[in-house]
């Protein structure tokens, strides 16, 4: 730990790593993963997870709190912590397996999937943490829902064509104007089939739910969509999609979904920058699991972290868009890293024995 924290402490006096904190998972065995803090500016890590399964922790976006998975006597539920490692909590919830949590924009409401280990039917629950309760989303028929995102605006939903028959069981609605009925917060989120072998993006209020228009991807069919994340100010959103043969990362925008990353092997896990300027991805397309960033506007791919021999992934962007910080083996163990965006600066930031993953950089706070 000392000479994990020396090493940090040099690299920032250099300008090598930004300062600032990073949660991430740590543990020798999955039954003993805790969620911790890494303090850039000392290399000190801090516990602050109850380490019963913690799973990949989430910043909401003031930088005030945390939210993640931990095991419970029912099952999975979702913990909520400070910063500072107080106040944290295990949510109320009505069902035993809770997982995937994403903060609203306003660092109110938390999102995330629910079911019953014997049913397995997922469905979205929102907690308010101002009444303190939680409220099933999408409409009591939406079932099969899971991994929602919040879109931080209506920007691009407004845009898209408002013409569409959208479909959820018997019911039909035309266009988007629905959603614009009591609610300008909306997730974004994915459902599987009976058969779990494609998977669609849906949009859901409190009340409703229902697929986006199938003209949004290139050409006709079932696929599978995954990793639903908007870009910060909500204008598009990137997505995975087996659409054209292999996993590929588009952007949805108001015209449709485009193809950006384009490869014959396997691209995936969106990211995108804090200024909405890039996406981080990871890929196979060095041979082994690398990282690279793409242009949305023009598809240019860079390299950000490719190492052979060794695997590289998990990527969470630095509050200035110039860093990202990541998991890599190279060591032989899993430990965390950080890069500037051209890839050539990287700097180790842990060095523990067992696996440090699922790391998530700490907004920038008015602290």
């Amino acid at each position: 730990m000392l000479l994990q924290a020396c090493l940090i402490a040099a690299a920032c006096l250099c300008g090598a790593v930004p300062t600032g904190q990073i949660a991430f998972v740590a543990g020798t065995e999955q039954e003993d993963q805790r969620v911790h803090l890494l303090d850039l500016a000392t290399g000190e890590t801090t516990p602050i997870g109850p380490g019963n399964r913690d799973g990949a922790p989430v910043w909401s976006l003031d930088g005030q709190w945390l939210a993640f998975e931990t095991k419970t006597e029912d099952g999975m539920g979702i913990y909520i912590v400070r910063a500072d490692g107080s106040e944290g909590r295990i949510l109320p919830h009505a069902f035993g397996w809770n997982q995937y949590p994403r903060w609203s924009p306003d660092a109110r409401r938390l999102a995330y999937a629910a079911n019953d280990w014997e049913e397995g039917a997922s469905r979205i629950m929102v907690y308010d943490c101002d009444t303190q309760t939680e409220s099933r989303w999408g409409g009591e028929e939406a079932t099969g829902l899971t991994r929602p995102v919040w879109m931080p605006s209506m920007k691009l939903l407004d845009a898209l064509h408002p013409d569409q028959v959208m479909q959820w069981g018997d019911a039909s609605m035309t266009g988007l104007d629905w959603l614009k009925e009591g609610s300008t917060l909306v997730a974004i989120c994915v459902v599987k089939d009976s058969a779990g072998a494609t998977t669609d993006l849906y949009v859901a209020t409190k009340e409703n739910a229902a697929a986006l228009p199938a003209w949004i991807l290139p050409s006709q069919g079932r696929y599978a969509e995954w990793a639903a994340e908007p870009r910060p100010d909500g204008g598009r959103v990137a997505f995975e999609s087996n659409d054209g043969g292999d996993r590929e990362i588009f952007v949805l925008t108001n015209k449709g979904a485009f193809d950006v990353t384009n490869h014959k092997a396997a691209d995936w896990n969106p990211v995108w920058a804090p200024d909405g300027e890039w996406l981080a991805f990871e890929s196979f397309r060095g041979g082994t699991r690398g990282l690279y960033r793409v242009f949305p506007d023009t598809a240019r791919v860079s390299p950000l972290a490719v190492t052979p021999g060794a695997d590289n992934w998990w990527p969470t962007w630095a509050p200035d868009a110039k860093h990202v910080a990541f998991v890599s083996d190279r060591t032989g163990d899993p430990e965390i890293f950080v890069t500037d965006t051209s890839g050539q600066d990287v700097v180790q930031l842990t060095d523990r024995p067992g696996p440090d993953l699922a790391p998530a950089w700490r907004p920038e706070t008015e602290e």
